[in-house]
């Protein structure tokens, strides 16, 4: 591999690559605590767990959840850009292509709700994909109101929500009612009748109760759009400015980036894991709700400014590599992974759900993920492109592509 300095396109690439690697891994384990419906994951304290196991928990929270899943969206945004420079640099219509990506991308999240998982974001995606082609031409400044806007808001009306269920227990009658909803929010948690179900059912009849699920969760996966927006935006920021081509000379605000999104991004994990300790169930929950708005995106940003620099710093550390193996496949494997852990958990597979406790859905996760490593460096050798990107890609060029690597 060149030096990141040469300034090569195929390095351009790669640090793309190493962090939608690196975010797939977050998402893994986000995804296999909820499929294998581990008990105590997050939220961990509506429940009664062993320290350990609430231990892992916390620490899930304060550095996984709603991170990754904000960085792959960041990174969706700087492909969406990509896109829009290799259809000008083409010369073809931008939209009739982009519109055909979005609906073979939404293709495949219904696809995966109804024959895998209802915790879906590929449909999330595709709906806000589409909400982004407005911006595509829109100036710098108004993307960065838009993205101000979109974290702030709902940031900002959490925060007076939350400061409401505190300052309503002040008054008996106030503290009557959240206690009978503390109690009736913690009993919903700890629920197990849906995965229950899946356990017992067969693969035909699951997925009947996975778009029931899907619909009743629907409110809530729909409420990370402004943040699945902001991040896309960023992206297409970083992508349309070619920030991302100019990584070397970037140095000091990755540096800037680095430091204010892990400060303030880990200050206010602190003070929501704070809050799941010392508050009543309800605004816990709230201030949990924090983080998919504020505290993950922000600390997603530092996440993904650490480890860009230090890719700038090493680009053959061997870690990269790995990781980049899985991100030029993402597609394939973020469904792959849904895929094996759903027949590890299910009734139609091997029925391991409510069965494990998070250390060993944790080692799931490694296993996994090691083999989707050496899978995905196997099919690289063969091929140009993961099997399900090779069939989005021919969706969105509208013909049949070559995938087999010139011999």
């Amino acid at each position: 591999m060149k030096n990141v300095n040469d300034n090569s396109q195929s390095e351009r690439v790669q640090v793309l690559d190493v962090l939608r690697g690196f975010a797939l891994f977050g998402i893994l384990v986000i995804n296999a605590m909820s499929i294998l419906a581990v008990k105590g994951s997050t939220p961990a304290f509506t429940v009664e767990i062993p320290f350990a196991d609430r231990l892992l928990q916390d620490l899930i929270l304060f550095f996984v959840e709603s991170k990754f899943f904000t960085l792959f969206s960041l990174l969706f945004g700087i492909g969406f850009a990509i896109q829009i420079q290799s259809a000008e640099k083409q010369g073809t219509k931008f939209l009739p292509r982009i519109s055909r990506r979005m609906l073979g991308l939404l293709v495949f999240g219904l696809l995966h709700i109804l024959l895998l998982w209802d915790g879906d974001i590929l449909v999330i995606y595709a709906i806000t994909g589409t909400l982004l082609i407005a911006f595509r031409k829109t100036s710098f400044i108004r993307i960065k109101k838009w993205v101000i806007g979109l974290l702030a808001v709902p940031g900002f009306l959490v925060l007076l929500i939350f400061m409401y269920t505190l300052a309503a227990r002040l008054s008996p009658d106030g503290a009557a009612s959240f206690a009978k909803s503390d109690k009736s929010l913690a009993k919903e948690f700890a629920n197990t009748d849906a995965t229950q179900a899946l356990l017992q059912n067969g693969f035909l009849e699951g997925i009947t109760e996975r778009i029931h699920t899907y619909l009743e969760l629907s409110p809530l996966l729909f409420s990370r759009i402004p943040t699945v927006l902001a991040m896309f935006l960023i992206g297409l920021y970083l992508g349309r400015s070619n920030f991302i081509r100019q990584l070397p000379e970037k140095i000091g605000v990755l540096k800037k980036v680095r430091f204010w999104g892990l400060t303030v991004g880990f200050t206010l994990m602190l003070l929501i894991v704070a809050c799941t300790k010392f508050l009543p169930t309800v605004s816990a929950l709230i201030a949990i709700i924090e983080d998919q708005y504020l505290a993950g995106p922000i600390l997603c940003l530092g996440y993904a400014a650490a480890l860009t620099l230090a890719f700038i710093k090493n680009p053959q550390r061997k870690l990269f590599g790995l990781f980049s193996r899985v991100g030029r496949m993402a597609l394939t494997n973020y469904l792959t992974q849904s895929l094996v852990l759903t027949f590890l958990s299910y009734g139609w597979g091997v029925g391991f759900a409510l069965r494990l406790n998070g250390f060993q859905v944790l080692g799931i996760c490694l296993l996994l993920f090691s083999a989707q490593i050496v899978i995905s460096g196997l099919w690289l050798k063969l091929f140009k492109y993961g099997p399900l990107e090779w069939v989005w890609r021919c969706i969105t060029y509208w013909r049949i592509l070559p995938i087999r690597l010139q011999a």
